[in-house]
């Protein structure tokens, strides 16, 4: 063989190995993230991959406690519900009754309309105030209130056979786990609604309103607890300085008692953040370090341990993720799952499917991307478009594979996005 034929094949060679393994690595982009540790997330798939369904609506729509129930809210303090299911929403008319009601907010009568669904899981109900209604109410701009039926945890002590709750953060009114500040007891027949915690030692904000998050609860909590009647309390402590607030994680019951000693206190942290798995629940407490999560309110043997502040996490169901390391932290269990990094600079959504085999972020980065990580590999799919950063934290799982976020369209009308993945 000649020089000149030899330097030909060693060329052509070269050329067969580099165009080789250019081919795999774009077929296999977790070669790469294995070689380099991170999820390159400004080129993906598109969403036309996932099969996406669409669903216009005035506004978007809310999952409700019930998984294939959501509801649409209006400005005039209008709902609407509908029914997922074979992959389409139909709105639900037939079962839904309205009532008027009046509850006391910073002792102010609030006026609204109950809209609500009875189906064979149970009562699901919603009314909105809001500054744009006719109303005598002053202070108070936003009260969304929820109707549901008491729960098991709360029975005895609030003596109802349904409750109503209050969020008074506009900022809230697409997601579907709020924060409330007040719980009530509701007679259907009546309409009264009588305080089930009553915080009288509760302080009054720059508007002359009540602070609302006195008294806390959420709908996780709500939704999940079986036992324990809890709710979280600021009470007598100083709130001058966000970062030393102390609450105390109470029961319904040993509120009303004059010995709070029953009580759990947590520092500086989210302690509304409560699950419940077995007859145990779950919370975080601060550390010099960063926070722990306790169970049943033992702080000196903490399940385990996290660095940095809470706001460095994200919170679904029963799993909280760091940001930084993308470690997955089962909160009934303290047992984690490490996922593959990725390069995005902002989450704006997080959630995590049933079985928990499943997790999902809305990330903002070079591009806005949806990563679909393997709980038990840590490997990601990603989806690359521009739907995912909107404002709109309405996102979650209606089913095992099934997930819910929307948009606006050139209308300013909600586009809901059901995917598959």
């Amino acid at each position: 063989m000649t020089k000149a034929k030899k330097i030909t094949l060693i060329v052509l060679a070269v050329v067969l190995v580099v165009t080789t393994a250019f081919f795999f690595l774009t077929k296999n982009e977790n070669f790469v993230n294995k070689i380099t540790g991170t999820i390159d997330t400004s080129s993906g798939a598109t969403l036309d991959t996932l099969s996406p369904a669409f669903c216009s609506t005035d506004y978007p729509l809310v999952q409700t406690e019930q998984k294939d129930i959501f509801y649409e809210a209006f400005p005039d303090g209008t709902f609407k519900f509908y029914k997922f299911a074979d992959g389409t929403f139909t709105q639900v008319t037939e079962g839904v009754t309205t009532k008027d009601v009046t509850i006391t907010c910073s002792y102010q009568k609030v006026k609204v309309k109950l809209h609500y669904l009875t189906t064979d899981a149970g009562t699901v109900g919603y009314g909105l105030f809001n500054s744009k209604q006719e109303s005598d109410t002053k202070f108070l701009s936003y009260v969304f209130v929820r109707m549901m039926d008491c729960p098991k945890a709360y029975t005895s002590t609030a003596k109802t056979d349904y409750i109503l709750l209050t969020d008074m953060d506009a900022e809230d009114v697409y997601k579907p786990d709020k924060t409330y500040s007040d719980m009530y007891s509701y007679d259907m027949k009546s309409g009264k609604t009588s305080l089930v915690i009553s915080q009288r030692d509760r302080l009054v904000q720059d508007d002359g309103t009540v602070r609302e998050d006195w008294t806390i609860f959420t709908d996780t909590m709500l939704n999940n607890n079986d036992k324990h009647d809890l709710f979280a309390s600021r009470r007598n402590y100083d709130t001058s300085a966000e970062a030393s607030v102390i609450y105390d994680l109470l029961t319904v019951k040993n509120s009303r008692a004059t010995n709070k000693n029953s009580a759990t206190t947590v520092t500086g942290s989210p302690s509304y953040i409560v699950r419940e798995k077995d007859g145990a629940y779950y919370c975080f407490a601060n550390t010099e370090e960063g926070f722990d999560l306790i169970k049943n309110g033992d702080k000196k043997n903490p399940v385990t341990s996290f660095e940095g502040s809470f706001s460095d996490y994200a919170v679904s169901g029963n799993y909280i993720l760091s940001k930084a390391t993308l470690d997955l932290t089962d909160i009934t269990s303290g047992e984690t799952s490490e996922l593959t990094k990725a390069n995005f600079t902002e989450l704006s959504g997080f959630c995590v499917n049933p079985s928990a085999s499943k997790a999902v972020l809305f990330c903002n980065g070079d591009q806005q991307s949806l990563l679909i990580f393997d709980t038990a590999t840590g490997d990601a799919d990603i989806v690359t478009d521009s739907l995912f950063d909107n404002g709109i934290c309405n996102f979650c799982f209606i089913d095992d594979s099934t997930v819910l976020f929307s948009t606006y369209d050139e209308n300013g009308a909600a586009k809901n996005i059901t995917v598959k993945i």
